[in-house]
């Protein structure tokens, strides 16, 4: 990740589209913690991540990066509000999500969720294709319909997949207990 850094900072476009095609879904989700309109959402995640591109000189550290994604997305979904003609209600609400800890916990979730996204797409596309409907919560009956083939090879594929995704994260495995304890102390 830092050489990606790296990479942007000397004005590497497809390194940059790298960057931007992670990371901007995952801020479309974050910001839909403050705003409820998926087009300013997406809107929002597309300024900060631009803005990023503009001061990319400034960015050594994949740590100040993430930050800055975080905390500009933030701020400008705040901003977003005020200027909004919402209520005054759901304003005061949104006051609430900025706390600190909801904060890093959100990050630490989305954090995961790049981590786990990222090994998926590395399956093969049948694969990868239970998987996000398993994840979306459908059972192994509704994917054989939705796919057409056989539970049975919902099952056999599933089974497959979780081997595949064990494997890949496995390097990963100690960072995602080490997330997935602080949100569980967090909540």
């Amino acid at each position: 990740m830092e050489q990606l850094v790296n990479d942007i900072r000397n004005g590497n476009i497809r390194a940059f589209k790298q960057l931007f095609e992670d990371y901007y879904p995952i801020l479309c989700v974050y910001s839909q913690q403050y705003i409820t309109d998926p087009e300013s959402c997406k809107d929002i995640a597309q300024e900060v991540l631009l803005t990023y591109w503009e001061r990319r000189k400034n960015f050594n550290e994949i740590h100040q990066l993430k930050s800055f994604l975080y905390t500009a997305t933030r701020n400008r979904c705040l901003n977003w509000l005020k200027h909004a003609t919402f209520i005054d209600e759901e304003f005061e609400k949104t006051r609430n999500i900025s706390d600190e800890d909801v904060f890093e916990e959100e990050i630490m979730r989305q954090e995961t969720f790049l981590l786990v996204r990222k090994a998926i797409a590395t399956l093969p596309p049948q694969m990868q294709r239970i998987v996000k409907l398993y994840m979306a919560g459908k059972h192994n009956q509704e994917i054989a319909e939705i796919l057409q083939i056989s539970e049975g090879t919902v099952h056999s594929l599933k089974k497959t997949a979780y081997k595949k995704l064990r494997a890949i994260l496995k390097e990963e495995f100690f960072l995602l207990i080490i997330l997935l304890h602080h949100i569980n102390r967090l909540t």
